[in-house]
């Protein structure tokens, strides 16, 4: 086994002391090695170590419950590993005159629950309807606006990326504390008129793929990586999310506000940055009040549209 290079750390963090006597904690973590819920499962156990209190859930450390299968057989085709789809016009849209991504810009939008219950009130009722979930609701109303903030043509394709916690979908579920990453991907892809078109087309579009998303797929999915010669390709960055497709991830169910180093619950927690340009977040409130936050980034031009289309469609 080749030694770990000084310069590879697994978790980074810096402490900042403010005039006023608040103080932040900013914590990095290799996502190869924890995604969200490991990583707040470590934050929230060490806070409580700092209070004197015993860890509630020891992490359960063992890799083998997401390896693939022998031999690997994947039996779907994992769209959501496939380059994303390019704007159909000669000229990218999302690139200038020098061959450089314009500029972004990162903005934070709160959707009270009235914001929320205006939302679900535009979806068809009856008993024998689906009920969307909230993460699908938010995310069908973002990726509306998001399209027509770009101005998309109702032919161009856009693809969505969901990610999903894989703890519960996998058959037998994780173990409470598994450390390691269990996200997979669900992605829509369609053209962009079926998104605008209305809210709960969206939404359907969306939770198709989320309900697809059981253990028969997951495991299809780590077979899949198991078999690329080389994952490099598949690693995901700028050219995934940019326009004109768009990554939503949701913190709302993470224990994102327990951390207690002595000092009392966080004010605020969320992300110290978008790193990419169509990547969003969805952030519970610290009240509990019902509302949620979307942190997202766009191209600056774009930002300027959804910045009233958020609070408009």
């Amino acid at each position: 086994m080749r030694p770990v290079s000084s310069y590879l750390h697994f978790t980074i963090h810096q402490v900042t002391y403010f005039k006023c006597g608040g103080v932040s904690l900013g914590v990095a973590i290799q996502h190869h090695v924890a995604d969200g819920m490991s990583g707040l499962h470590f934050i929230n156990s060490w806070s409580d170590l700092c209070r004197r209190a015993k860890i509630a859930v020891m992490p359960f450390i063992d890799r083998t419950l997401i390896r693939p299968r022998k031999p690997p057989s994947p039996c779907y085709p994992h769209v959501e590993y496939h380059p994303s789809p390019a704007m159909v016009s000669s000229i990218p849209q999302d690139l200038s005159s020098k061959g450089t991504s314009p500029a972004s810009a990162v903005d934070i939008f709160k959707l009270t629950s009235n914001d929320i219950g205006r939302l679900r009130s535009q979806l068809p009722k009856g008993h024998d309807l689906p009920r969307f979930s909230t993460y699908t609701l938010i995310s069908a109303h973002v990726w509306r606006c998001v399209s027509l903030a770009r101005g998309l043509p109702s032919e161009q394709p856009t693809k969505l990326y969901c990610a999903i916690d894989g703890r519960k979908r996998l058959n037998p579920p994780l173990p409470e504390g598994f450390l390691g990453n269990v996200l997979f991907t669900a992605t829509p892809i369609v053209e962009a008129g079926k998104v605008v078109g209305g809210l709960a087309d969206a939404a359907k579009i969306i939770q198709r793929e989320l309900d697809r998303m059981d253990d028969d797929y997951c495991r299809s999915a780590l077979d899949y990586l198991e078999l690329q010669p080389d994952l490099s390709p598949l690693v995901r960055g700028a050219h995934t999310y940019r326009c004109p497709n768009l990554g939503i991830t949701s913190w709302v169910n993470l224990p994102v506000h327990n951390a207690d180093f002595g000092w009392g619950r966080p004010v605020f927690m969320g992300p110290g940055g978008v790193a990419f340009e169509g990547l969003a977040y969805i952030l519970p409130s610290v009240h509990n009040d019902g509302s949620l936050s979307i942190a997202i980034s766009l191209q600056v031009d774009h930002m300027k549209n959804f910045r009233k289309l958020i609070f408009q469609l």
